[in-house]
C-alpha cells in the first residue's frame, strides 16, 4: 500500500486493511444484518416451540396452537424495533 505524501496510509489503504468504512450506508447495512439475525433467532424459536406443540398434540390431542402467544409478542417487538425511531449515538 502506498503511503500518502505525509507518510500516512491513504484512506483507501486504511479501509482495505481494516475492512471498516464509516459511512451511513455501511451503518444501515449493519443494522439490517442485526435485525435479520434477530428474525433468524425468532425462526429458530418458532421451530422449537412448534416441535414442543406437535409432541403435545400427539400425546394429548389438544389442537390449540399455544406458541402463537410468545411468537406473536416476540415478532411485535422485532417489528417495533424496525419502525421505532432510534436515538443517535453521541
Amino acid at each position: 500500500m502506498k503511503p500518502t505524501t505525509d507518510g500516512e496510509p491513504s484512506e483507501t489503504a486504511t479501509i482495505l486493511q481494516t475492512g471498516e468504512l464509516d459511512s451511513p450506508g455501511r451503518a444501515k447495512d449493519s443494522e439490517l444484518r442485526e435485525w435479520l439475525d434477530e428474525w433468524r433467532w425468532w425462526l429458530g424459536g418458532a421451530v422449537i416451540l412448534s416441535a414442543v406443540w406437535a409432541i403435545q398434540v400427539l400425546r394429548t390431542g389438544t389442537r390449540f396452537y399455544w406458541p402463537i402467544g410468545p411468537l406473536g409478542v416476540w415478532a411485535a417487538v422485532l417489528v417495533a424495533v424496525a419502525i421505532w425511531p432510534r436515538r443517535e449515538k453521541r
